[in-house]
C-alpha cells in the first residue's frame, strides 16, 4: 500500500470514527434492567430490548439487583458488535453490579470513550459511591478515550491473564472514592496512572505480569493514601515519563517484592505528604535522579530489604527543601552515582547501612553549608564504599561507623559549627587511601575525627595517606588509628590521645607548638623548659659536646620521659642538676615517640 493510499485509509477512518461518535451523542442509553445475572448479548436485560452498540450513548450497568452481567467466549465469537461501545458505567447506588469478562481471549470489549467504575448519581445527580466491580479473566478490555474520557476506578477491577490497553487515556484509581485494581499475570498498556486523586485509598497490585506506561506514574495525590505493590515476578514500566510517590497533602507508598520496576525519576515526598519505597528482594533501576523528600515541608524513604536499587545514571537527593529523607539498607546492594544527603534548604537526611552495601562511583555529600541542612550517615554493619570520589561532612553533619566498613578516598570534614562536623569510628572499621583533613582555620571552619574502637586506617603503597588537622580535634581513645602522615602545622588543631594504639609513618608539627621554648640556669642546674606534641611518650634527649663545642646525633640519649600525653602543645618542664658546672658543653633535644 502507498503513501497515498494509507493517508487516505486514515482520512476516512477518521471521518467514519466522528461521524459514529458524532450520531452516539444523540443517541440513547442502554440501561441494565435485570433483576437477575445475565449475558451482554442478552436482549431482555437491556432498557432499549437489544444488547450494546455503538450507536447508543452510554450502557449503564447501575440497577440495585446486585446482578453480574457475564461476556464469554460466545458472546465474543457470535456477537462480536456488541462488543465495541461508547461509555460504560458500573455501579449501584446499593449493592453491587459486577461485569465478569470470562475467557474471551484477544477480542476486547471496546469502550471507544469512558469507562466509569463506582460512580452513581442520585435522583438529584449529585455524584455518590456505587458498588461496582469488574472481573476479567484470560480477556481484553481497551479503553480509548477518544472525547476526553478516561477509565475511572472507584471500585474493583481484578484482571487475571489477558490485556488492558488505555494507551490513549488515563487510568486513575480512587479519584473520588476508594479503589481497587488487581493485575495477576496480566498485560498492562497505559499512558499515565493515578492511584488517588481525592478520594480515601486507591491500590494497585501488580502481581506477576507486566504493566508498561508511556508516560507518567503518581501514587497518593490531593489528601489521601495510594498504595501500589509489584510483586512476584511482575514487571513495571516507566521509562518514558516521571514517578512521584506522595502527591500535594497525601501519602504514597510502593513496594516492589520480588519483582522488577524500570523508571526514569523517582520523587518520593509531595508537598506536606510523604513518600515511600520499599524494596523486597526486587530490582529497582532508575535512568534519571531519586528524589528522596523531593517536596516541601516533606518526608521520603527508601528501604532496601534485599535486592537491587541502581541509580548510577544520575544524583540521589535526600531530603529536599524544608523535607526529610533517608535510605536504610538493611541487605541488598545500592549502586549509586553520588549521593546527597541533607541537600535542601533548611532540610534533614540520613543514609542508614545496616547490612548490604551502599557503592558510589562518585561523591558523597553529607549536609549543606549553603543550604543549611544536616545530613547523618550512620553505618552499623555491610559497606558502605566511596572510593572513587571524596566524603564531604559539611555543616553539623556527621558519619557514625559503629559496624561493617566504610571505604574512602579523601573525607573532607567542614563545619561552620564549633564542635560539629565529625567522623566517628568505634567497634568499626574506617579507610582512607588519599587522606583527611579536619577543619580550615582560614576558612573558620570546624573538623573532628573521634576513633574509640575499631580501626581508622590511612595508608596507601606510596606511603603519602595524611591526616591534616587544621582546625578541630582528632580524637583516639581506643582501638587503632594508623596513619601514614599525621599534620598539625595550625595553632587552632589538636590531638587528644587518651587510649588506643597510634601508629604513624610521620608527623608534621606547627614548630610554635612543638619546641623547647628555654633552658634557664638555675644556680648549678638548668631547667629546660617545652611545649609536648601529643604521643605516647614525650623525650627529653641530651648529649655531650665535643672539644671543639659539636655534638653526634647519635648521642642523645633520654634525659627525662613522660609518657601519654593527651594534648599538643602543653607545657612541661625538667631541671638538669649541676647541669651548668659540669663539662664538657651538654645539648638538649626533645623527641616524639609514637
Amino acid at each position: 500500500m502507498g503513501p497515498k493510499m494509507r493517508r487516505a485509509v486514515w482520512l476516512i477512518l477518521a471521518i467514519a470514527i466522528n461521524a459514529i461518535l458524532a450520531s452516539v451523542s444523540q443517541a440513547h442509553t442502554n440501561s441494565c434492567i435485570s433483576s437477575t445475572d445475565g449475558f451482554w448479548d442478552e436482549s431482555r436485560i437491556w432498557s432499549l430490548n437489544k444488547p450494546p452498540s455503538i450507536r447508543q450513548s452510554a450502557i449503564l450497568i447501575t440497577n440495585d439487583a446486585s446482578e453480574t452481567v457475564t461476556i464469554d467466549s460466545i458472546t465474543a465469537s457470535r456477537f462480536r458488535s456488541t462488543l465495541t461501545i461508547s461509555n460504560l458505567n458500573l455501579a449501584a447506588l446499593s449493592g453491587t453490579d459486577t461485569l465478569y469478562l470470562d475467557n474471551t481471549g484477544t477480542t476486547a470489549l471496546h469502550i471507544l470513550n469512558d469507562l466509569t467504575i463506582g460512580i452513581t448519581f442520585n435522583i438529584f445527580g449529585d455524584e455518590g459511591f456505587g458498588g461496582g466491580v469488574l472481573i476479567s479473566t484470560n480477556s481484553t478490555l481497551v479503553v480509548d478515550g477518544l472525547l476526553g474520557g478516561q477509565l475511572v476506578d472507584d471500585g474493583t477491577m481484578v484482571m487475571t491473564g489477558g490485556s488492558l490497553i488505555t494507551t490513549n487515556c488515563s487510568l486513575q484509581v480512587a479519584p473520588a472514592f476508594d479503589g481497587l485494581l488487581i493485575i495477576s499475570n496480566g498485560i498492562v498498556q497505559a499512558r499515565d496512572v493515578t492511584i488517588v486523586g481525592g478520594g480515601n485509598t486507591g491500590t494497585i497490585d501488580v502481581i506477576g505480569g507486566t504493566m508498561t506506561l508511556s508516560s507518567s506514574l503518581n501514587v497518593g495525590d490531593i489528601g489521601a493514601l495510594g498504595n501500589l505493590l509489584v510483586a512476584n515476578g511482575a514487571l513495571l514500566v516507566v521509562t518514558n515519563g516521571e514517578t512521584f510517590i506522595g502527591g500535594s497533602s497525601c501519602s504514597g507508598i510502593m513496594t516492589v517484592s520480588n519483582a522488577t520496576f524500570l523508571a526514569a525519576f523517582v520523587g518520593l515526598g509531595g508537598t506536606k505528604a510523604d513518600g515511600g519505597l520499599v524494596i523486597n528482594d526486587g530490582t529497582v533501576t532508575l535512568s534519571g535522579a531519586l528524589g528522596i523528600g523531593f517536596g516541601d515541608i516533606c518526608g521520603g524513604s527508601v528501604s532496601l530489604n534485599g535486592g537491587l536499587l541502581v541509580v548510577t545514571n544520575d544524583a540521589t537527593f535526600v531530603a529536599g527543601d524544608q523535607a526529610d529523607g533517608e535510605i536504610t539498607i538493611e541487605d541488598g546492594l545500592f549502586l549509586a552515582r553520588e549521593i546527597l544527603v541533607g541537600s535542601g534548604i533548611f532540610s534533614g537526611g540520613e543514609l542508614t547501612v545496616n547490612d548490604g552495601t551502599a557503592q558510589l562511583s562518585s561523591y558523597l555529600q553529607v549536609g549543606s553549608v549553603g543550604g543549611l541542612s544536616q545530613g547523618n550517615v550512620f553505618v552499623n554493619g555491610g559497606q558502605l564504599v566511596v572510593t572513587n570520589g571524596e566524603i564531604m561532612i559539611e555543616f553539623n553533619s556527621n558519619i557514625t561507623v559503629s559496624g561493617g566498613l566504610l571505604a574512602a578516598n579523601y573525607i573532607d570534614v567542614q563545619s561552620r559549627y564549633f564542635g560539629g562536623g565529625t567522623l566517628s569510628v568505634s567497634n568499626a572499621s574506617a579507610t582512607a587511601s588519599t587522606g583527611i583533613t579536619l577543619g580550615d582555620c582560614a576558612g573558620n571552619t570546624f573538623g573532628y575525627a573521634t576513633v574509640d574502637g575499631g580501626e581508622l586506617i590511612v595508608t596507601n603503597a606510596a606511603g603519602t595517606g595524611f591526616i591534616d588537622v587544621q582546625n578541630g580535634q582528632l580524637v583516639l581513645s581506643g582501638g587503632v588509628l594508623q596513619v601514614d602522615k599525621l599534620v598539625m602545622t595550625n595553632t587552632c588543631s589538636s590531638f587528644i590521645h587518651t587510649g588506643g594504639t597510634l601508629i604513624v609513618g610521620s608527623v608534621v608539627l606547627d614548630p610554635n607548638m612543638f619546641q623547647i621554648t628555654s633552658v634557664a640556669q638555675e644556680g648549678n642546674d638548668l631547667r629546660v623548659t617545652w611545649l609536648m606534641a601529643p604521643g605516647s611518650t614525650n623525650a627529653l634527649q641530651v648529649s655531650s659536646g665535643g672539644i671543639s663545642g659539636g655534638y653526634c646525633t647519635n648521642g642523645f640519649t633520654d634525659l627525662f620521659v613522660i609518657t601519654n600525653n593527651t594534648t599538643a602543645g602543653s607545657l612541661t618542664n625538667y631541671l638538669d642538676i649541676g647541669a651548668a658546672t659540669n663539662g664538657p658543653s651538654r645539648y638538649y633535644r626533645a623527641r616524639l615517640a609514637p
